[in-house]
This record gives structure tokens, sequence and C-alpha cells, in this order.
């Protein structure tokens, strides 16, 4: 896989023509990013909170539409990203690539893969860009480490772990739709732990097999709130998944080879050589912290969907990447269900 690049000097004079559509929660992130990113220029916003559109009308300068419907038949717009509710993203992608637009998806790309595949055929039969919004391939962690295995630092690779985790339940409205099995299958996966997921299938490659448990310890029967899992490669390496709504926030993965391990967080990297470590581990490490960088990585990402947009190449997070993340999900739920090991879709 290539590097992630900065396109921001190619399309800073030619901003895309955006509309953003979901403005709470990390919809709030994501405007943000779009007033700090170069390649985009925020022409219109839709949300059906009122309050959400009203600021985001200050913030940009900019018209806020009565629906999406109405939103899609503006003649001033290129792309739409979509930060909504899982189960919206499969019909709204696919009205906005009906009328002629790019789209940027949040994760996941749709709740499920055949709804995931859907996606993929009607932006790929019209002709229109799609890119899921992982955006911590762009952080600089991610990169460093990318780093670090592209130079063999790391040796051959024999195990990783990752564990994506918050105490969302806390703050989670009763009504949302998140606790609705059918809206958010495996929610703590689904919603965090599919980045980690991702990012051991950027960094390393496939996952192939899967086995996993899943509980209900905070939230009613039925909605599940905590998942371990064991993951298998295609490659051969094999690793641990843990991700919950129910512990204080942790995010961290981790991955060891013959020569080395390293560490990360969303904002910081560690590394040590074996020649380093002594027989318990500890010894000198390397390390980098980048929380002063928070929200560079989703500017880097708009700003890569605006090049893919303006210059008609493919994202650096496709849709086929986004399937790749939700199959281990669905393969995670099958076996959650089953008590069995399941190969990923696409094995």
């Amino acid at each position: 896989m290539r590097p992630i690049q900065n396109p921001k000097s190619k399309i800073q004079n030619h901003p895309v023509r955006l509309a953003l559509v979901g403005l709470g929660g990390h919809g709030g992130t994501i405007q943000r990013a779009a007033a700090e990113a170069d390649g985009v220029e925020v022409v219109a916003v839709c949300d059906p909170v009122a309050s959400e559109r009203a600021a985001a009308v200050k913030r940009f300068g900019c018209e806020a539409a009565a629906s999406y419907e109405a939103l899609l038949k503006r003649d001033d717009l290129e792309a739409v990203a979509l930060v909504t509710p899982n189960p919206l993203h499969r019909p709204q992608a696919e009205a906005a690539v009906a009328a002629g637009l790019d789209v940027f998806v949040e994760k996941p790309i749709a709740n499920t893969v055949a709804d995931g595949l859907a996606v993929i055929e009607a932006a790929r039969a019209a002709g229109r860009m799609l890119m899921v919004g992982f955006n911590m391939r762009f952080g600089r962690s991610t990169q460093a480490a990318r780093r670090a295995m592209a130079e063999g630092r790391l040796g051959e690779i024999i195990s990783f772990d990752i564990h994506f985790s918050a105490d969302t339940m806390n703050r989670m409205p009763l009504d949302s739709w998140r606790l609705k099995p059918d809206q958010c299958p495996l929610l703590p996966v689904m919603q965090l732990g599919i980045h980690g997921i991702d990012l051991m299938q950027y960094l390393l490659g496939a996952v192939e097999e899967v086995y996993a448990v899943a509980r209900s310890v905070t939230t009613a029967p039925g909605v599940i709130d905590s998942v371990a899992a064991a993951l298998r490669l295609a490659t051969g390496p094999v690793g641990t998944l843990v991700s919950n709504y129910c512990t204080p926030g942790f995010f961290n993965y981790r991955i060891a080879g013959t020569k080395g391990w390293l560490r990360c967080t969303p904002h910081q990297y560690w590394f040590q050589t074996a020649g380093d470590a002594d027989g318990e581990g500890e010894g000198p490490v390397e390390t980098g912290d980048f929380r002063a960088y928070d929200l560079e990585r989703s500017v880097l990402m708009l700003n890569a969907f605006a090049a893919s947009v303006r210059h008609r190449t493919p994202p650096d997070i496709d849709g086929w990447a986004g399937l790749q993340a939700l199959a281990v999900v669905e393969a995670l739920q099958r076996s959650s269900e089953n008590g069995t090991p399941e190969r990923v879709f696409g094995f």
C-alpha cells in the first residue's frame, strides 16, 4: 500500500465545493477540519437540528438545506460529506452518486457488507469517487509505525493487539440509534474497534479468520457493549481485539516482531528494539508525542478526498478498504453468535 500523502498544494486554488451532512457529535470534528482544509469549500449544510444548522451557517457563511433531498438538487455542489447515523449511509450515498456527486462517508461504509457492496457498485456505475472516513490512518503516530515497518525495524511480525474502548454508555441517550442492534450491530466494534481493525489491515494486511466473545454488561440484554476476540491475518500473525463501551477511554495498539515492538495511541508512538530490552522488556524506548496535531489527521483526510475529487484519482481509503473492515466486523458478529471461528468475507 502506498503511504498517505498531503495533497494540500495540489488543490488549494480550486477547492471542492462540499456539503456537510450531519453536524453534531463527530460532525463537529469534521466541521472544524473542513474550516482548516484548503482543499474544500463548504457551500451548504444539512442537519435535522436547527441549532446545529444555525451554528454551521454562521461558521462557514453558507446556506442550510431544508432537507437532504433539497440539498441534492443544488447546482453548486461537487461532493457531500456524510457524518450521519450508520443506517443512513447506504441510502444517502446512493442518492448522492445518482445526483452526480462524489461522496465522503464516515466509517462504517454501511451497516452490512451487502449494503457496502451496493454503495460501491452505485459509485462505480455513476463514475463517482467514494472515500471512507478512517481518519486514524492519517495520524502521525500511525505514519511513524508505517515507516518503522517499511524499514524492517520490527523484523518478522509475530503478533499484534488492539484495545479501542470508551465509557460511552455513561453518556448515551436511552433512545440512541446505537443501542438498537439492527441499526448498530456489535456496537463497540462497529463504532470504535473498527478503527483498530482498519489500522491493522492498513499496516499488516487482511484479517482472514476471527473468533469472538461478546457480552452485555452495562446495557439491556441483546445490546452488546463488550467484545474480545482473536484475529488471524492471511499472512499468518495472530492478534487480539478488545473493544467495549464500558471502561474509560483506551485507544491503543501494539505490534511485536522478531527485532522489536511498537505501540501507538492516536497521538503517541513508542518503539523498542530487541537489543535495547532486558530480560523483562525494560530499556531505552524511542518515543514520539504528536498530541499537538489532534485535528491534523481529519484535515489531511478531507484534503485527500478533495484531491481524489479534483484529479479523478482513487482515494487513499476507497470503498473496498471500508468494506474490508466491515467484513471483519460481520465475521466477529457471526462468531459471537455461533460460538465458532468464522472466515472473513472475501476469503
